[in-house]
Order: C-alpha cells, then structure tokens, then sequence
C-alpha cells in the first residue's frame, strides 16, 4: 500500500522530470511539450490526491490506483536511468 510520502516522493520525481526536460536554453520541441503538458497535468492530480488522502486517509487509493502509482514509479525509474547514462 502507498503512503502519503510515497505518493509525495512520486511527484517530486515528475516534477524532476520536467524540470530536467524543460531546460532554459532552448524550446521543446512540439511532441516534447506535449509530453511536458501531460506530466504537469499529472502531477496536478498527484496534488489532488495527497490532498484527498490528508482529508479521508489513504483508503482513497484502491486497486486501479495503486496499478496507476506503479506504472508511474516504473516510468520514473526508466526515465532516471536513462538520464544516468547520458
């Protein structure tokens, strides 16, 4: 189960994510704006549902949730290697 620091330490991570991708010397490029978009939208919802779980406790985080979490922490950990070995 997920706790509200994991799901805290998982949008810290995407917040890294775009500040690596969003450098300040140059423009993205179209795709990677968009793909910039959608992790800001998402880390919204990551505040969304911190916010959810300090109102109602973790119980709001159910199976397909929990699916999603990992899903993401399996992106965040691919997208770090990657930036490791450049």
């Amino acid at each position: 189960m997920y706790s509200y620091q994991d799901i805290g330490s998982i949008k810290a991570s995407l917040e890294w994510i775009v500040h690596q991708a969003s450098p300040a010397t140059h423009l993205p490029a179209r795709q990677d704006q968009r793909v910039i978009n959608s992790l800001l939208e998402l880390i919204q919802t990551y505040d969304l549902l911190l916010a959810l779980i300090l109102q109602h406790g973790v119980s709001v985080i159910d199976g397909d949730m929990a699916r999603g979490l990992a899903e993401t922490e399996t992106y965040i950990a691919k997208v770090k290697r990657n930036a490791g070995s450049m």
